[in-house]
C-alpha cells in the first residue's frame, strides 16, 4: 500500500519544519551503518529525536492525525533529514527498506516534477511514480520496491531534501 497526502503540514509549521531542517548537520553514511549491510546515497542527519526532539515530536503528531492504517497500531520510528543530489544519481538503486514494517517521506525541498519516487512490482515494473511536490507526505510498506528517481540540484539550496521516517510495529 501506498498513500500520497498533499499540504500534509500547516504552512507555518513546514516553513519552521524545512528552515530547521536546512539549519541542520549532514553527514556522508558512517562505517557503522554499512556493517549492518545498509547503503544509500547522498547525506543525512541524525535522528532527529536526538537533535530535533520538538520538531520530531511536532512531526509524528501530524502522522498520527491522519489516521492511516499503518498507524493503527503501536510502533516504533526514526526519523532523518536527507539530502540526494544530480551527482548521487549514479549511486542510486531500487531496493526495499529492510527491518523495516513501513516508511515515509516528506518532500522538503522546492517542487520538482521531473523528480520524485518510483516504485516497483517485485518484477522491478514501475508500477507507481510519485512526483516531488514540496510538502507532500508519501507513506508504504517498506517492502515495496522502491527508488529515489531524478535527484536534483547540487546543494543543500536546490537538492532533493526529505524527511525519512522508518517504522517497526511494537
Amino acid at each position: 500500500m501506498i498513500t500520497v497526502i498533499d499540504n500534509f503540514l500547516p504552512d507555518d509549521i513546514f516553513q519552521a519544519t524545512h528552515n530547521e531542517i536546512k539549519n541542520c548537520d549532514f553527514t556522508l553514511m558512517t562505517d557503522e551503518i554499512k556493517s549492518k549491510g545498509v547503503e544509500y546515497p547522498g547525506v543525512r542527519t541524525e535522528v532527529l529525536k536526538n537533535i530535533l526532539p520538538i520538531l520530531d515530536s511536532s512531526l509524528i503528531h501530524y502522522v498520527l492525525e491522519q489516521k492511516l492504517p499503518f498507524t493503527t497500531r503501536p510502533f516504533t520510528y526514526w526519523q532523518y533529514a536527507h539530502l540526494r543530489v544530480e551527482k548521487d544519481n549514479k549511486n542510486d538503486y531500487i531496493h526495499i527498506d529492510f527491518n523495516n514494517h513501513f516508511a515515509w517521506l516528506i518532500y522538503l525541498s522546492e517542487t520538482n516534477l521531473n523528480s520524485g519516487t518510483k516504485f516497483y512490482t517485485n518484477d522491478d515494473d514501475e508500477h507507481t511514480l510519485v512526483r516531488f511536490v514540496q510538502n507532500r507526505f508519501v507513506i508504504f510498506n517498506s517492502d515495496i520496491r522502491h527508488v529515489s528517481w531524478n535527484n536534483h540540484g547540487k546543494d543543500l539550496n536546490d537538492g532533493r531534501l526529505t524527511i525519512n521516517g522508518f517504522c517497526n510495529y511494537n
